[in-house]
């Protein structure tokens, strides 16, 4: 089983970023080859050269060959962004670091786009999710509605959930902006996923408008992310496309330090997102008529599962 690399230091990342500002981390992984060359390409000092080249190397991202510096598999997520896989999550890592030294975000709700890079180093950081944490939220979505036939994940870009439900047998769905689908296409052009585009959440009814119903429907880390009247609006479409019987499971951070970094990212990054107390979560499912409310704990994850069930005729 492959593991994502370990979490880098605060000061890694710092120097990191200092390098992406500079231009010298572009330099590194296309022209420059040695410190004297990342010093006369960049104007960084000489000592600044040595030490984020030495720093680069021991970290695993520059390998020496035959006395130049060449980027390794690690720092791919540096060099190109067409799949998501190649990518990592240090990248997002980078970006959320940019956003948390600017003061804005505690002044004001209003959060600049995401550009293209932006969106695809998220995606990236999602890719690199750790294997077991996927297999643990399907596996409990499963274990809610385990007849479960036909399956849509709400907001699943870039789909690795999506195709771990498709490789146990399931009917699977990924509906996502039409933008994070697209650079989704590496990993799901060879899988049994059916996709549907359109805005999370205000585009999910018409998109599944002429859409058989489903068994199952999932969301993981979305509604933390919309406001509650966002959060009506997804509750209630995914309840209308419901099969009789069928279940929406919802998995969020709730407690301890994951919910304190959920709180942050949401912060940070969201227009109106925060965590919700769970009783609101039930609000939403019982006001769209979802019955047979449940919270459990993922085993071996930091999430829960909020599930509710449409109503059997």
């Amino acid at each position: 089983m492959s593991q994502p690399p370990a979490m880098p230091s605060l000061e890694l990342c710092l120097l990191l970023r200092a390098a992406r500002e500079t231009g010298a981390l572009e330099a590194l992984m296309t022209t420059a080859e040695t410190p004297t060359d990342l010093a006369s390409e960049t104007g960084l000092t000489e000592r600044a050269a040595e030490t984020l080249v030495a720093v680069l190397e021991a970290e695993g991202f520059l390998e020496a060959v035959d006395g130049a510096h060449e980027p390794t598999n690690r720092s791919l997520g540096f060099l190109t962004k067409t799949d998501a896989r190649s990518i990592g999550s240090l990248p997002a890592t980078l970006d959320r670091l940019d956003r948390g030294l600017e003061t804005d975000w505690l002044l004001t709700d209003d959060r600049p786009t995401a550009t293209d890079t932006q969106r695809r180093n998220r995606l990236g950081r999602e890719a690199a999710a750790d294997e077991a944490r996927t297999r643990a939220l399907v596996t409990a979505a499963i274990r809610v509605a385990p007849e479960t036939q036909r399956v849509l994940e709400v907001g699943g870009a870039p789909g690795t959930r999506a195709v771990e439900f498709a490789r146990r047998g399931v009917d699977a769905t990924l509906y996502d902006e039409s933008e994070s689908v697209a650079d989704s296409e590496a990993i799901l052009v060879r899988e049994p996923v059916d996709v549907l585009e359109g805005p999370v959440p205000g585009g999910l009814s018409e998109a599944l408008e002429e859409v058989d119903g489903f068994d199952l429907i999932v969301a993981v880390d979305q509604l933390s992310r919309l406001d509650p009247a966002a959060n009506e609006t997804l509750v209630d479409a995914a309840a209308d496309a419901l099969e009789p019987g069928g279940w929406l499971v919802v998995a969020e951070r709730l407690e301890g330090p994951a919910a304190t970094q959920a709180a942050v990212e949401t912060v940070l990054e969201t227009t109106a997102g925060r965590i919700y107390p769970t009783d609101r979560y039930r609000e939403w499912f019982e006001r769209a008529g979802l019955g047979r409310w449940t919270v459990e704990s993922v085993p071996g994850t930091a999430y829960a599962v909020l599930a509710g069930r449409h109503s059997v005729a």
